[in-house]
């Protein structure tokens, strides 16, 4: 019995092991990196590329957070993050690449590779705000993740205000510190990737603009699972925004989100306009 046990478990790593290898030396059917922030849908653009590329969701995070910390923070030099990148590409060798990650190598993803693509998801403000404060509130997380989220989120440049006492009160940052992020990175992936190899799809569109994704990524309709394309949902609302002082929030809003909310989702005014 144990003999028949050890055969099966051999045979399962072997079988595995094969799987691995055929996924690293098969040809690269494209080479696509998602760059939209957390909750943006990146999840959902690696799910429905998942049974017919090498598709994958935010891979190797932790040790990629490492790595970009350490730059930022000047442990380590530029020339050693892309030699870190670099032999993780090699290591991966995906078709797709989806991760909020990626943004924070955005300079080099370009430039070491030139026949890469890059698709920008980008959610509206207000929903964007709302997915993040309930997702982390309902899941705990590395310590990894809780550091990159003080690089993202800058507790030690901003402070709560007396109308944001609710988000204090549950552990969770700032509205400067979300909504100043939000705009940053959005703005950031605009201007730096050449306008040629740039995809902007809103995450509200992703599932009618996934054909378009692949004809982008110069692969076929058949590649794309349009079931798996609003992947990893959360079932969990804690309702913290509708506590906050109501002309803080838009306050806010308007002072960090106003363009991009004005070129991509014109007909959201108000939070009250927004899919909560």
């Amino acid at each position: 019995m144990l003999k028949k046990k050890i055969a099966s478990l051999q045979g399962k790593m072997t079988s595995e092991i094969e799987v691995n290898l055929a996924r690293i030396f098969q040809k690269r059917q494209t080479q696509l990196y998602c760059i939209g922030t957390a909750k943006s849908g990146t999840h959902s653009i690696a799910s429905m590329f998942n049974k017919t590329v090498r598709s994958q969701h935010e891979p190797q995070d932790n040790g990629l957070i490492e790595q970009i910390l350490d730059f930022e923070a000047g442990r380590s030099s530029s020339q050693n993050l892309k030699k870190y990148i670099r032999t993780r590409e090699k290591q991966l060798h995906l078709d797709v690449d989806s991760s909020q990650l990626n943004f924070f190598v955005l300079d080099i993803l370009i430039n070491e590779f030139n026949n890469a693509k890059f698709l920008l998801t980008i959610r509206d403000c207000y929903s964007w705000l709302n997915s993040i404060i309930n997702d982390s509130l309902r899941r705990t997380t590395s310590k990894e993740w809780i550091k990159f989220r003080d690089f993202r989120f800058k507790p030690e440049v901003f402070e709560h205000q007396p109308e944001e006492n609710i988000l204090k009160e549950h552990g969770l940052y700032t509205l400067n510190g979300y909504l100043s992020y939000w705009a940053m990175h959005n703005k950031k992936a605009l201007s730096t990737v050449p306008d040629e190899r740039l995809l902007i799809v809103r995450t509200d569109q992703i599932s009618n603009k996934a054909y378009e994704i692949a004809e982008f990524a110069g692969l076929t309709q058949n590649s794309i699972d349009l079931q798996k394309s609003h992947a990893f949902k959360n079932p969990t609302k804690y309702g913290i925004l509708s506590k906050i002082d109501s002309d803080y929030l838009e306050q806010r809003v308007h002072h960090y989100c106003q363009p991009l909310m004005k070129q991509f989702f014109p007909e959201i005014k108000t939070m009250k306009d927004a899919n909560l």
